[in-house]
């Protein structure tokens, strides 16, 4: 079963000393990804970095579509609302995830004047993608590759080495005019849109074992409940009321794979009041009822 973040991720990535982290990731049987890749709609404040390996991905940055293929660099800055699909079975990308708040620097010179104060204060933002066919690909997947080998190697200066690399990175976008004004990443309506629903999915998320109504989701967006619906549904493709359930229902999956807890009281933590309700929920989203799911997770811990 693919993993599914939330909408705001709370995975931490690296520590506290060195934010960042090297990932890599690969689909087929024996991986976390046996059908396909996928990673759910979600944002964080870490910047990323990925470089395609292998195969065809459809990304969606900020509600916008977006198609990578074999070689292509994409970057998603801190903030950006973003999931991430492959196509097919056979994928393969890197992913280097910073925490962009490393680039600040106390001495206020130049080049914090005119890069990353802009950055940190997203005035400015990485492009979207670099092909390979694109000017500077050349030097910039150089980049790219010395800092996934800096992150895997891990040798002992590793992390100053690929601090210095991600500074380099950025010096080489500037270099190449590939920098973009933040006024010109989306419009005012398309930045109220993605804010209203971070704002409604989060509220959703932190509070999903209480009694939310669709007229208190609606408070929380500023709108009334029929724009509500009408907006949440066409960029999630169900209604508010449908997340809330489908996301109990993944609180109740990850309690039943690695808890003991009664099925009552599973109804209970995953903000089920009524126990016959959530068994139907939960079969009609899983084709299984809470019981019989619980023994195919065990069944496959052993396979």
């Amino acid at each position: 079963m693919n993993k599914e973040y939330s909408l705001e991720e709370n995975v931490q990535h690296g520590t506290k000393e060195r934010p960042l982290t090297i990932m890599n990731f690969c689909t087929g049987k024996g991986t976390s990804y046996p059908d396909h890749f996928f990673v759910e709609r979600h944002w964080h404040y870490n910047t990323e970095i990925l470089k395609i390996r292998k195969g065809r991905y459809k990304a969606e940055i900020n509600l916008e579509t977006l198609y990578l293929q074999e070689g292509d660099i994409c970057m998603i800055n801190s903030g950006e609302l973003h999931l991430l699909e492959g196509i097919g079975s056979h994928t393969l990308h890197d992913a280097l995830i910073y925490n962009q708040s490393i680039l600040r620097f106390s001495y206020e010179d130049e080049m914090q004047e005119k890069l990353i104060h802009p950055l940190l204060s997203h005035k400015l933002v990485l492009p979207r993608i670099i092909h390979p066919s694109d000017t500077g690909y050349k030097q910039l997947n150089h980049r790219v590759e010395h800092l996934i080998e800096l992150g895997e190697k891990k040798t002992d200066d590793w992390y100053f080495q690929l601090k210095l690399e991600i500074l380099q990175f950025l010096i080489d976008l500037n270099r190449y005019g590939l920098f973009i004004s933040s006024a010109d990443t989306a419009t005012a309506f398309e930045k109220e849109r993605i804010d209203r629903y971070k704002r409604i999915v989060s509220l959703i998320e932190d509070n999903y074992t209480s009694a939310l109504t669709l007229q208190m989701l609606a408070q929380a967006a500023g709108c009334n409940p029929q724009y509500l619906c009408r907006f949440f549904k066409e960029i999630a493709g169900i209604s508010p009321i449908q997340y809330l359930i489908r996301y109990r229902i993944q609180q109740a999956e990850r309690l039943l794979g690695n808890t003991t807890k009664t099925i009552l009281e599973i109804s209970l933590d995953s903000g089920f009041d009524n126990v016959s309700y959530f068994i139907r929920q939960f079969k009609k989203q899983n084709g299984l009822t809470p019981n019989e799911y619980r023994k195919r997770c065990h069944l496959d811990l052993f396979q």
